[in-house]
């Protein structure tokens, strides 16, 4: 049968100023209720169109991935929390004392506020191939091993979830209690780009994604809101 409860769709707004997101917003409208800052929106906009973006009612993703020592990182979790963000990303590279310096972080931001901000640990790009392990110095080539080693750190944590591509989706959802943040999601008619390890929204939902990130087939539509909302009605029929 269909899914109970659909998997949201965050629209990423990988654009390059505050008016452009906001636009962007604007022609969504009440279909789009979910959304993702990443770095290149942040750095133009800051934390204005963020709250803003909040201020709205709508679920915001701040996609920063924190990668820096225990202290920094405690410190910059506890700034995005005060945003009102729903998910902050911290790199799952960081370590086991990174990791747990910032949900310690995230947990007390959250008894101060009331608003609990959610941790995802990203585990390896999307852009990786397995050649790219061995040139980072990863022991192993294969892309599912090195994630399932860096979610369990991000478990042993406490993280709310991961950041994984449509590949590693099911097997991170069988051998823990992580949520599964899903980017790399693709159309079946889109063209190639730097996203090697991507999958249609069905067969990631399938799969087991709790979220599903979603940026050019939305952005790059020729109808935005009807991309969105065909890609919403395609996931809330997926059967499980």
């Amino acid at each position: 049968m269909a899914s109970e409860h659909s998997v949201p769709v965050f629209v990423a707004l990988d654009v390059a100023s505050g008016e452009q997101a906001q636009n962007m917003v604007a022609r969504l409208g009440s279909a789009g209720t979910h959304y993702k800052v990443g770095l290149e929106l942040f750095l133009a906009a800051g934390n204005r169109l963020v709250s803003e973006l909040v201020d709205q009612g709508k679920h915001v993703f701040l996609d920063l991935k924190f990668h820096d020592i225990p202290n920094t990182v405690r410190a910059a979790v506890r700034e995005a929390c005060k945003l009102g963000v729903d998910f902050v990303t911290v790199h799952a590279q960081g370590g086991q004392s990174m990791l747990e310096a910032a949900q310690e972080s995230a947990y007390a931001a959250s008894a101060d506020s009331g608003h609990q901000t959610k941790l995802l640990a990203v585990t390896m790009l999307t852009s990786l191939a397995p050649a790219d392990l061995y040139a980072i110095g990863q022991k192993s080539a294969d892309p599912q091993a090195v994630v399932l080693q860096l979610a369990t750190l991000a478990q042993a944590a406490g993280l709310h979830g991961v950041v994984c591509s449509p590949q590693e989706v099911q097997m991170i959802r069988n051998n823990t209690s992580l949520a599964a943040m899903v980017p790399g999601i693709r159309l079946k008619q889109s063209v190639p780009d730097d996203q090697l390890r991507v999958s249609t929204p069905t067969d990631a939902v399938r799969a087991g994604a709790s979220y599903l990130v979603v940026g050019r087939p939305v952005l790059q539509a020729s109808d935005p809101l009807q991309a969105l909302v065909a890609i919403q009605a395609e996931i809330s029929n997926v059967n499980m």
